[in-house]
C-alpha cells in the first residue's frame, strides 16, 4: 500500500491495484493537479469523510471526475446529499451525478471487485459525526475510513474527529488530525493513546503555519504510546506501508 500525502488532509492511496484520492479540499488543489492526467485517468474512487470545504473543493472534484470518467465518489451520507444537489447560484449542475456517488453509512463496508492477482479492496466507514467545532454551530456528519485487501496492512483516516472508535485499535497505520480548530493537544494525544496504531501519520495541518507545525508534531511525537511511531511525511510525500 502506498500513501501520498497531497496538502491538509488529502491522500492518493494506491493499494490492491486500485488508486483512491481521499479528501480533495480547498487546500489541496495545487497539488492534485500536480500529479498529471495519467495518473488522474487511473483514479477508481474519490472518498470523502465530510462536507467541509478544506476535505471536498467542488470545482476540483469536478476536475478529477473529468480526468477519471471511471472513478466513482464515495462520501459520508450528508456529503453525498450536498454534492448531488446543484451549486450555491442554483443553476450549477450537481457536483455528481447520482450514478457516480455512493452514500457510505457507518458501519457500512464497500468492496471493490478484485483486479488481476490482487485481493477485493475493502472500504469501511466508521465514526459518525465530525468533532464539536462549538455548540453554536451545528455537527455534520463524519465517516473515518479504515481501507484493506486480504491480510495486507490496514490504513485508517480519521477525518474531523477524535472518536476512539474500535477499527482504528492497533491500526497499522492512521491519518490523524495533528492540529484542528476543533480540538486541543491533550485531545490528540490522549487519542493517540487510546487506539495505539503502528504508525501516526499527521495530516490536517494546512491550518498551522510553517512554523507553527513543528510544535504539534513535536508533542504528538513526544508523548505518542509506546509501540506507536509518529512519521512526518518525507519529502516526496510518500510512505510506502508494508504490514509486519
Amino acid at each position: 500500500m502506498k500513501i501520498r500525502h497531497l496538502v491538509h488532509s488529502c491522500l492518493l492511496v494506491e493499494a490492491a491495484g486500485r488508486r483512491l484520492l481521499i479528501d480533495p479540499g480547498g487546500f489541496s488543489g495545487e497539488a492534485v493537479r500536480a500529479l498529471g492526467s495519467e495518473v488522474l485517468a487511473g483514479i477508481d474512487a474519490v472518498a470523502i469523510t465530510h462536507q467541509h470545504p478544506d476535505h471536498v473543493d467542488r470545482g476540483l472534484l469536478g476536475e478529477v471526475l473529468a480526468a477519471s470518467p471511471q472513478a466513482v465518489v464515495i462520501a459520508e451520507p450528508g456529503t453525498a446529499e450536498v454534492l448531488g444537489e446543484p451549486g450555491e447560484t442554483g443553476e450549477e449542475a450537481p457536483a455528481v451525478g447520482p450514478e457516480r456517488l455512493l452514500p457510505l453509512t457507518a458501519g457500512k463496508v464497500h468492496e471493490f471487485a478484485p483486479v488481476e492477482e490482487y485481493d477485493a479492496l475493502r472500504i469501511q466507514a466508521v465514526g459518525g459525526q465530525h468533532a464539536i467545532i462549538h455548540p453554536d454551530i451545528p455537527r455534520v456528519g463524519n465517516t473515518g475510513l479504515v481501507l484493506s485487501a486480504g491480510d495486507g496492512p490496514r490504513l485508517g483516516v480519521t477525518g474531523d474527529s477524535l472518536e476512539p472508535v474500535e477499527e482504528f485499535h492497533g491500526i497499522d497505520a492512521l491519518a490523524f488530525a495533528v492540529v484542528a480548530p476543533w480540538s486541543k493537544m491533550s485531545e490528540t494525544i490522549d487519542f493517540l493513546r487510546t487506539v495505539r496504531p503502528r504508525l501516526a501519520l499527521p495530516v490536517h495541518d494546512a491550518v498551522a503555519s510553517e512554523v507553527g507545525r513543528p510544535i504539534y508534531l513535536r508533542q504528538s511525537t513526544a508523548l505518542a504510546p509506546e509501540g506507536t511511531e509518529v512519521r512526518d511525511w518525507p519529502a516526496d510525500g510518500l510512505v510506502d506501508l508494508v504490514r509486519s
